[in-house]
Parts: structure tokens; sequence; C-alpha cells
């Protein structure tokens, strides 16, 4: 019996061999390798997905011990990108790791690093990680995202295949925040860097099984997109969670009705001012 066949036999009492061959035969990019990132790629490769591109600018440092899960004391030191493609390799060793970038995105490896891929899983929390998306419209490539609060998150489902995912209440946000700016597509690395230091946010508590849990149903939403079995929480709605409440809920994106949203905007604009 061959390897894979092996490997999926329990995935088989519920996935069709037709769902499965899916699944397999889908080119992977997976930006971010963190807390969230790293979780993805190691269940990912779980499923006998033949190929992946992995984008991570990061070693490995000791604050990363307690929540990501290729970060050992054999590790430290090490580039993400290295360390996540060998455990890949680990699980299946017939899995192709096509791209291997270990620098921040820029337009230039944005472009190289998402042609011609079946999804992109994206998990970066720069400001620069806009980029993703704007190439994952212009070649209409699915994402999956999903960040981390301190006690939950959110994981969210950019259908680009049939859908600008773009509402008016966001272009409202992005006028706030990009007004006066450069268009993100058109930076340079050197300008880009100065966009992560001015609107990137600091060190903020995480947990390791939080981080997990982000990861877990990243992968669940892009299996069910990848299979077509199963609902999957596409934008306009998103998933939402809190471990310490707990709950988790299907919530529309950036709803007229919803307080928080108007609070954003309010941030920005304030921020924008200050940043001026």
């Amino acid at each position: 019996m061959p390897f894979t066949d092996l490997m999926l036999q329990r995935s088989s009492l519920f996935f069709s061999r037709e769902e499965l061959d899916k699944i397999m035969n889908t080119t992977v990019a997976i930006a971010g390798l963190g807390g969230v990132g790293a979780i993805t790629a190691e269940l990912l490769a779980r499923w006998g997905i033949k190929k992946f591109r992995l984008l991570d600018k990061d070693k490995y440092e000791p604050t990363n011990l307690n929540r990501q899960l290729f970060a050992t004391t054999k590790t430290l030191g090490q580039y993400k990108v290295d360390v996540a493609a060998k455990r890949i390799r680990e699980i299946n060793p017939y899995a192709e790791i096509e791209m291997m970038i270990k620098e921040p995105i820029t337009n230039e490896n944005g472009h190289r690093f998402l042609k011609d891929v079946d999804i992109l899983i994206q998990t970066t929390d720069s400001p620069s990680g806009l980029i993703f998306y704007k190439i994952a419209q212009q070649y209409k490539i699915p994402v999956v995202n999903g960040y981390t609060t301190i006690t939950g998150g959110y994981v969210s489902v950019y259908d680009y295949r049939f859908s600008k995912c773009y509402s008016l209440f966001e272009r409202i946000k992005d006028y706030l925040k990009w007004r006066g700016m450069k268009k993100i597509t058109e930076m340079t690395p050197e300008e880009l860097d100065k966009l992560d230091k001015k609107w990137g946010h600091g060190i903020t508590a995480s947990i390791n099984f939080v981080t997990n849990t982000v990861g877990c149903l990243i992968v669940a939403e892009a299996i069910k997109l990848l299979s077509g079995r199963g609902e999957v929480i596409k934008y306009p709605y998103r998933i939402e969670f809190d471990l310490f409440s707990p709950r988790l809920k299907k919530k529309k994106i950036y709803s007229l009705f919803d307080l928080l949203n108007y609070k954003k905007l309010i941030r920005i604009f304030f921020k924008t001012i200050n940043n001026q």
C-alpha cells in the first residue's frame, strides 16, 4: 500500500478518495511560522499535501519556547523556515518544499511566493502583510488567516476566486489609515520596513493553547475549502472565540451595527494624526 494511503487511512474513513486527492494535489503557501503558523504546517503536512512554500524572516528565540511548536532548545537560532521544512519532510518524505523565503514580504518576493499556488495560509501580523492580500486578490487565490488575542482569536477565509472581499466600511478604514501614503503595492522594501515600524504593534501576552487553537481552526477551514466538504465560514463572516469565557461564534466582519468597528476607526484616525 502506498505511503500516503497508509498515512491517511484514518482520514479516509470520513473523507472520500476524491476529496483526499483534492487536498493532496494542492500547493500551499504558508506565510508566518510562529505560534499560529507552525501548527498549521504540522497539521497540513499530515494531510499528505504534496507541495509547500514557506515564508518567515525570523529565527527561533528563547521567548518562542512557551508556545511555538517547532521551538526547542535544539532549534534556537535556526530559521523558522528551515525548521518547518525539516519537520514537514519528517512527517511526509514525499512532500516537496518548492520555495523557502527567509526575509520580510516585499512586492517582488510576494509575487514569486504566491504565483501558481492554490491556497495561502497567512499568519504574519505586520502591516506590510497587506501585500499578501493584494497579490492573492490579483491572482484569485483563497486566503485563510488567523490572529490571536490574549485569550482567544479569530479566523477568516477570503475566497478571492469569487469576490474582492472588500466592504465599504473597510474602504473608509483604509482611507483613514493610508491617506497621504504611497500604495503598499508600490512601496520599496525600505518603505515597507518604515511602515512596519510606524504601525506595528508591540509585544503582547501569548498563551500556547490559544495560538494552537487558532492554527487548528485555520486548518479546519482550509481543509473544508480544499475538499469541498462542510460549511466554510467565508468573508464577510469569520470565526471568533474566547477560551476563557468560553465561546465560539460566527460573526460578520465590519458590521455597520457593531460599535467596536467605529471605535477602531476613531483609534486609527487619532493614531494617524499623532504619526503625522
